[in-house]
């Protein structure tokens, strides 16, 4: 099968899974968890790294708020949707909300450890693996904070959330000059090994 039949193929079956689940009409998340890069980051890679400007956010917004696009992201759309507040990026330390759920995504993030730094090719630093830390010390934030604090969820809010992945395209783009499509080939197996690796551990650390 070829890297882009088997990323429709992938790409279809979350279509299905989640319109399966609209059908059922028992969608009822409390929040969201977010992984992934700049299709999906709402101001983490811009509390990191402030460097925006205009034309981001001019659409809807009018004015530049995290995310690399003049409007609002597919994340955007669905936290909407199932009917909860714009998600807040886990960097932003000033005006963030946590009771519905945090997003991990960085722009330019990618599934597998960068080799490089941000500030020579502009990969950041945040990939998957680093997300998924993140969300571990926010769960065990969360179980150990004071329940008074409005700003973060209760501790069972994990079990009725919606986890969402929006990353790779940074893994095959920023190498595509070096090794070309027939390495991008070769390279597929293991970004999709890594993410899958990532869900799992995150299944079992949600419900075990």
């Amino acid at each position: 099968m070829s890297s882009k039949t088997l990323m429709n193929t992938m790409f279809l079956l979350f279509i299905l899974i989640w319109l399966v689940g609209l059908s059922n009409g028992e969608c009822e998340f409390k929040a969201i968890f977010n992984f992934g890069d700049s299709n999906s980051d709402t101001g983490g890679f811009f509390s990191a790294f402030p460097a925006e400007g205009p034309p981001f956010g001019m659409t809807y917004f009018k004015k530049p708020v995290g995310r690399a696009s003049d409007g609002r992201l597919v994340i955007d759309f669905l936290a909407q949707a199932i009917g909860i507040p714009f998600l807040s990026p886990y960097l932003q330390s000033i005006g963030s909300d946590f009771k519905h759920g945090a997003n991990y995504a960085t722009l330019a993030s990618t599934v597998l450890f960068p080799n490089t730094s941000v500030f020579v090719s502009g990969i950041s630093p945040f990939s998957l693996a680093i997300q998924l830390n993140q969300m571990k010390q926010f769960v065990a934030k969360v179980t150990e904070a004071d329940q008074k604090d409005m700003k973060l969820p209760s501790p069972d809010i994990f079990e009725k959330s919606l986890y969402t992945f929006y990353i790779g395209q940074n893994d095959f783009t920023s190498k595509l000059a070096d090794i070309g499509t027939g390495g991008v080939e070769e390279f597929l197996p293991q970004v999709i090994s890594q993410i899958a690796a990532t869900i799992k551990v995150r299944v079992i650390y949600v419900y075990y």
